[in-house]
C-alpha cells in the first residue's frame, strides 16, 4: 500500500508528461459551453514552450476544430483571425483573438486583457475575455439569441496541501475547498469538504469509503458530491490520481452564475470539454484518462466488498456525466488530483 493521501492539493495542475521524467509539466483545463448554435469546447494547456488552445465546435453531426499556439518569443503575432467553411451543415466559422496584452497567472488560461470570439454565420456563438467591445468591433457579429452557459469544467491539479474553487451560486460567490488530513488519534485518512469555510461533508474511514457520493445542501442549494481516491490509497504508480465531482443542480444557479477554479480565473474563465469516445487529439489528457479509466474499472470489481459504494468508480460516473450534459441542466465541476 502506498502512503496515505497527499497532504492536499492546489489549483494549478501540472501532471507529468511521462512517468519517467518530471522535468516537463503540462497544465490542462477543459471546459464546455452550451451556445445558441450548439456545444463549444475549449482546452487550454501550458508547458515549457508556451500556451496552446484547442477549440472544438459541435454543429449537428459535424465537429470543427481549431488550434492556436501561443509562442513566447518576442515577435510572435498575438492577435489574428481565422475563417473556414463547413459543407455539412453549410456554415462559415470565424475565430478572432487578441492576446497581445493578456495576463497569465499560474494556470494555463489568460485571466484578463484579452478576448477570443467565435462567430458562426455572422452570429457571436461564444465570446470569452474582458474586452467584448473590441471583439464586436473587430468581428461585426450579431449578438447571440441566447447567452452561452458554462455547463462543465474539468481541471487537473497537482498534489500539495489544499485545493479551492470559487463558484457563484445562490446569488453569491462561494469558496469551495477540499482538504485531506489524518485523524490525530488513529492516523486514518479522511476528506473534508467546506463551503465558505463551513464544513458541509466529512468522509472518515477513507480506506473503506474510498469511493462514494453524497447529496448536500448549502443555504438551500443542492450539490451532488462524488469522490474516488482509490489510486491515492492503494496504487503505487507515479501517475495515480483521485477524482472529485461536484454537480450543481440548475435551481441553485441564477442568471449569470458561473464557476471559476483555483482562484486565478475571472467569472469569464474558460470552459473545456473533451468527450470520451470521440477521436480527438492523442494528447496527454486523453492517454492518461483512458489508462486510468481501464485501471480503475479493473480495481472496482475486486474492491466492491471493501466499500458499500465501490461498485462503480467516479471515472465511470464522470464519463456518464459527460454523455448526459446536453439534456441535463446544471453545472458539473470535475477535479483530477495527481500525486506529487
Amino acid at each position: 500500500m502506498s502512503d496515505a493521501l497527499p497532504a492536499c492539493f492546489r489549483g494549478t495542475a501540472e501532471p507529468p508528461t511521462s512517468t519517467t521524467s518530471s522535468a516537463t509539466f503540462s497544465n490542462l483545463t477543459t471546459c464546455l459551453y452550451q451556445t445558441s448554435l450548439g456545444l463549444t469546447s475549449l482546452t487550454w494547456s501550458r508547458n515549457f514552450f508556451g500556451h496552446s488552445l484547442l477549440i472544438h465546435l459541435y454543429l449537428h453531426h459535424t465537429i470543427a476544430s481549431f488550434r492556436l499556439h501561443l509562442k513566447p518569443w518576442l515577435f510572435w503575432k498575438k492577435q489574428g483571425s481565422k475563417t473556414f467553411h463547413l459543407d455539412h451543415p453549410k456554415s462559415a466559422i470565424h475565430i478572432s483573438w487578441d492576446l497581445s496584452s493578456a495576463k497569465f497567472q499560474s494556470g494555463p488560461e489568460p485571466t484578463s486583457s484579452f478576448y477570443i470570439a467565435i462567430v458562426v454565420d455572422g452570429q457571436m456563438a461564444l465570446l470569452l475575455g474582458d474586452s467584448p467591445h473590441q471583439a464586436y468591433l473587430k468581428t461585426k457579429a450579431k449578438t447571440p439569441t441566447k447567452p452561452p452557459s458554462l455547463i462543465m469544467r474539468r481541471e487537473h491539479v497537482l498534489g500539495n496541501k489544499c485545493y479551492s474553487t470559487k463558484a457563484n451560486f445562490g446569488g453569491k460567490t462561494r469558496e469551495i475547498s477540499i482538504e485531506c488530513s489524518s485523524s490525530s488519534s488513529t492516523g486514518e485518512p479522511r476528506l473534508s469538504f467546506t463551503v465558505d469555510k463551513k464544513r458541509v461533508l466529512q468522509v472518515k474511514h477513507l480506506r473503506w469509503k474510498f469511493r462514494g457520493n453524497e447529496r448536500i445542501e448549502f443555504e438551500g442549494v443542492p450539490v451532488q458530491v462524488s469522490w474516488d481516491v482509490y489510486n491515492w490509497l492503494f496504487d503505487d504508480v507515479v501517475d495515480g490520481h483521485a477524482v472529485f465531482m461536484f454537480r450543481f443542480e440548475k435551481k441553485g444557479f441564477e442568471e449569470g452564475d458561473s464557476v471559476s477554479v483555483g482562484g486565478d480565473l475571472s467569472s469569464k474563465g474558460m470552459v473545456l470539454w473533451q468527450p470520451f469516445g470521440l477521436e480527438m487529439e492523442k494528447g496527454l489528457e486523453r492517454k492518461k484518462m483512458k489508462k486510468s479509466l481501464l485501471k480503475t474499472r479493473s480495481s472496482s470489481s475486486s474492491s466492491s466488498s471493501a466499500s458499500s459504494r465501490g461498485s462503480s468508480s467516479v471515472m465511470e460516473w464522470a464519463s456518464n456525466e459527460e454523455s448526459e450534459l446536453q439534456s441535463s441542466p446544471g453545472f458539473s465541476l470535475l477535479i483530477y488530483a495527481w500525486k506529487r
